[in-house]
């Protein structure tokens, strides 16, 4: 069953609507597959059934204990995931990690040479796991906690949805005790937000690799790709005195 959230949006006000923070039902998570589509795989073909953004938000919420969607009336406007990590084998940061993810969302293109090209159209989130897994490595106390994803739709900016979520997420990690988190994104996201809200931009990562897949209107065709460089960046904070974490 949904559970309402207590705290609403100070700007909730704006339009006559309410902003609660709710317990995703299928639908709502239905909704933030459409809008991680929208988001980052607009070109992606329509035959594919969107499975990338089918793949990624698997990938997002394997290891979340928390995840929220942000309901602006009746209108789905945003989801935030957090938990703790999970070491991972180096296979499962191989180029291949969304192999296990295609067995649940496209059985159909294992084997094919669709597997290939959606290996390619989830390059970022390959190169976001690789940054991951070093820090894990690292022994930061942060890398423990992770907040996994973070969306608002684009429609719904203006109404602090994205620092809503964010800071619901913080206060969940304090409440398990976190001594600090981490958060991975890339070129293709509104990183600048992590650095308007003061958050360490830990590391920074170019990678050139071949981002493009078949256009919609064009998917039947051989797609010319090149190589196409981009930035994958952790981000990081204390939620307490980092002493503590020592």
């Amino acid at each position: 069953m949904t559970r309402r959230e207590e705290r609403t949006c100070d700007e909730k006000t704006r339009r006559g609507q309410e902003l609660t923070l709710e317990q995703p039902t299928d639908a709502m998570l239905a909704a933030a597959t459409r809008l991680i589509g929208k988001t980052w795989y607009p070109d992606e073909p329509g035959a594919w059934d969107g499975v990338c953004e089918k793949v990624e938000l698997y990938h997002h919420l394997e290891h979340a204990t928390y995840v929220r969607a942000a309901m602006l009336g009746n209108r789905f406007a945003g989801i935030v995931a957090a938990g703790p990590t999970a070491t991972q084998a180096p296979a499962a940061t191989s180029a291949l990690w969304y192999r296990s993810h295609l067995y649940s969302a496209a059985p159909w293109a294992l084997g094919t040479p669709s597997e290939s090209k959606i290996g390619v159209a989830l390059a970022p989130i390959t190169a976001e796991i690789g940054l991951t897994q070093e820090f894990i490595e690292s022994g930061d106390a942060r890398s423990s906690w992770e907040v996994t994803l973070l969306a608002v739709d684009p429609e719904c900016h203006g109404h602090g949805i994205g620092r809503l979520l964010f800071s619901d997420a913080l206060d969940y990690l304090r409440a398990q005790g976190a001594p600090g988190f981490f958060l991975a994104t890339d070129d293709g996201c509104d990183f600048g937000f992590y650095d308007h809200l003061g958050l360490e931009r830990i590391v920074s990562r170019e990678a050139a690799v071949c981002r493009e897949t078949p256009r919609r209107d064009d998917a039947t065709t051989t797609n010319k790709t090149g190589d196409v460089p981009f930035c994958a960046y952790l981000y990081g904070a204390w939620l307490g005195d980092k002493d503590d974490a020592h």
